[in-house]
C-alpha cells in the first residue's frame, strides 16, 4: 500500500512528492476508481482501488490505516453528470467531498447574476474539508464541470478522526495552505498577466491534470464552452474566440466541435509567461 514519503512511482502508480498531490498520479488513480460500481450504498472501504486512492492522498493517506477504514465506512459513492451542483452556497457543510474522477468549479455568485471564478478541484481534491473542521456552512457553489464521482465523506466522522490526529490536521492545513496560494496567484494573474497569457495558464491547468508530461501534446481534460473558458480566464468570450483560433491555426492547439481537446503543453508554458527561457509569439 503506497504511503504518504514513498517516492514518485510513475505515471500509472500513485505519486504524491512532497506532501503535494501528483494530478497526474492521482488521475491514473481515478482511472482505476472508474471500475468501481456507481451505486452510492457501496462501501469503499472494501474495495482495493479506492483504499489505494486514499492512501496516496497527502492528508487522508497520513492517517492509520484503521482509521482509513473507518472514515471510508461512512461514506459512500456519488455520480455526477455535467452541470450537476454539489454545493450550493449557504448548504451545511454535512460531508466532506473527496473528487475521485472528473472536475468540479468553484464560484461565488454575483447579484447581476453572473459568477466569480475562484477554483477547478479535480481528481485528489477535498471540498469542505476547512468548512467540516470549523462548522460552518458553505461559501461558494461547486458545480461540476464534467461527468464524474465523488467520494462523500460523513461530516461527523470526518472532524472527530482529524481531532484526535494532530498529524493528519497539519497535513490538511498545509493542503488549505495551498489551495489558498492558488487562488491569489490567479488574482496577481489577473492584474498581471496580459489575456492570451491567462488564457493558456487556464487551459494548461487543465490539461495537464491528465497528463504527466510537461512538455509534448495533451489531451484537454474534459470539454469546456469557450464561454467557461471565458469564466475561469477572466475575460471576455470574444477573446477567449480570437486567441484560441489564431492557436488552432498555428497548431498549438486542436478543436473539434467550439471546443478545445488537445494542446502543445511546452507552447502554451511559453505563452503562459510558466517557461522563462522560451519565447513564444502569444498571438
Amino acid at each position: 500500500m503506497p504511503v504518504l514519503n514513498e517516492p514518485p512511482v510513475g505515471r500509472r502508480g500513485l505519486p504524491v512528492p512532497s506532501g503535494i498531490i501528483d494530478a497526474a498520479g492521482i488521475y491514473a488513480a481515478a482511472a482505476c476508481a472508474r471500475r468501481l460500481p456507481t451505486v452510492a450504498e457501496t462501501e469503499a472501504c472494501v474495495d482495493r482501488a479506492v483504499s489505494r486512492f486514499i492512501a496516496a492522498h497527502p492528508a487522508l493517506g497520513a492517517l492509520p490505516a484503521h482509521e482509513r477504514c473507518t472514515l471510508l465506512r461512512r461514506s459512500r459513492i456519488r455520480s455526477l453528470k455535467r452541470q450537476e451542483v454539489i454545493f450550493r452556497q449557504g448548504d451545511p457543510a454535512s460531508s466532506v467531498a473527496l473528487v475521485l474522477d472528473g472536475l468540479a468549479k468553484l464560484s461565488v455568485p454575483l447579484a447581476d447574476g453572473g459568477e466569480l471564478f475562484l477554483d477547478i478541484a479535480g481528481p485528489g481534491s477535498c471540498i469542505g474539508d476547512m468548512l467540516v473542521l470549523h462548522g460552518r456552512t458553505h461559501n461558494v457553489n461547486v458545480t461540476a464541470l464534467a461527468p464524474g464521482r465523488l467520494l462523500m465523506i460523513d461530516a461527523r466522522q470526518f472532524r472527530q478522526t482529524f481531532d484526535r490526529l494532530p498529524e493528519g490536521l497539519l497535513a490538511l492545513l498545509r493542503l488549505a495552505n495551498q489551495k489558498l496560494q492558488r487562488i491569489t496567484e490567479q488574482l496577481i494573474d489577473s492584474r498581471a498577466r496580459t489575456a492570451p497569457a491567462r488564457l493558456a495558464k487556464t487551459v494548461l491547468q487543465l490539461a495537464r491534470l491528465a497528463s504527466s508530461d510537461p512538455h509534448g501534446p495533451a489531451s484537454l481534460a474534459l470539454r469546456l464552452s469557450q464561454g467557461e473558458l471565458a469564466l475561469m480566464a477572466g475575460m471576455s468570450r470574444e477573446l477567449v474566440n480570437k486567441h484560441l483560433g489564431a492557436w488552432r491555426d498555428a497548431g498549438w492547439i486542436r478543436m473539434s466541435g467550439g471546443t478545445v481537446t488537445s494542446v502543445d503543453t511546452a507552447i502554451l508554458a511559453q505563452v503562459s509567461g510558466d517557461d522563462q527561457d522560451c519565447d513564444a509569439d502569444p498571438r
